[in-house]
């Protein structure tokens, strides 16, 4: 076989080889038959344990929900009736520093930043608005009209912009709309019964996670044990407690998911270590 030859059949097979896809993060709780589809891959239920992928779509039903853990400590929550593909994810453990994109189209999703996120911004792309996460808990809820609405809850900032204009919050307890072709509205403190009921209104809305097992249990009482040593807040109004104990939950579902993730890899935990409490309530912050 001549050497021209050679390199064509060798550049034939090559082509001809699936290419391996890399794994991002694992299914760390899931209800009702949530289901990923990696690139070039057949459509799948994601069951507790199944890897995820780059260029992964998920999507759940009515009575789907699915709790991702990613390599770097991130938790993304992802509601009924919800899709997204996970765009793109570099994670280096040395320098624990990446790069993590997700494109959301429909549904509802709570984010936890994990270690990208406190050196760059998480991007969570959506009809209406790119969002930018930095060091943060944020909720997306995109509307049946593609509009979407970002609630702020803890962290470094969110910055909210698509072609019409920019947005910044860096206030606990913020939240914005954005309409779909409008430009992103300037945000707004939600008082502390609102944001507790819309935190609620969430949960409801998101209902049907199976029951927390005994090592989630373990896991939360740890957890709230170590919360309960250290100084509680002292606000000095009521607004800045609720936001702090909105905090204080999504820190718990962290908690579980990570946990599921580690049971589940029976290996090295991922770099999932939750942020401190803070030292003054998140709707106290200038």
């Amino acid at each position: 076989m001549s050497p021209l030859a050679r390199i064509v059949f060798l550049a034939t097979i090559g082509l001809a080889l699936p290419a391996t896809a890399q794994t991002v993060g694992v299914a760390a709780a899931t209800s009702g038959q949530p289901r990923g589809t990696p690139p070039a891959q057949n459509e799948r239920v994601l069951q507790v344990g199944v890897d995820v992928f780059a260029n992964e779509r998920v999507r759940t039903g009515p009575a789907d929900r699915a709790h991702l853990v990613f390599r770097d400590g991130s938790a993304l929550s992802v509601g009924v009736n919800s899709e997204l593909v996970i765009d793109r994810f570099v994670y280096d453990p040395g320098t624990r520093a990446g790069d993590l994109a997700l494109n959301a189209t429909r549904g509802a999703f709570r984010f936890v930043g994990g270690a990208i996120s406190k050196k760059s911004e998480v991007r969570i792309n959506t009809p209406a608005s790119i969002i930018g996460v930095r060091g943060g808990i944020a909720t997306v809820v995109i509307g049946a009209d593609n509009s979407s609405t970002i609630t702020f809850l803890f962290g470094d900032s969110v910055v909210v912009s698509n072609a019409a204009g920019s947005q910044k919050m860096i206030r606990h307890g913020s939240q914005i709309f954005v309409p779909y072709g409008g430009p992103p509205s300037p945000p707004v403190v939600l008082p502390p019964g609102s944001l507790q009921a819309y935190l609620g209104l969430f949960e409801q809305a998101q209902a049907g996670a199976a029951v927390p097992g005994p090592g989630d249990r373990a896991q939360l009482e740890a957890v709230v044990a170590s919360l309960n040593s250290q100084p509680l807040p002292r606000p000095d109004t009521a607004a800045g407690l609720q936001p702090w104990l909105a905090y204080l939950q999504v820190l718990s579902m962290q908690a579980i998911t990570t946990t599921n993730a580690n049971r589940i890899s029976g290996g090295q935990p991922p770099s999932s270590q939750p942020q401190s409490p803070p030292t003054t309530p998140p709707g106290t912050g200038p």
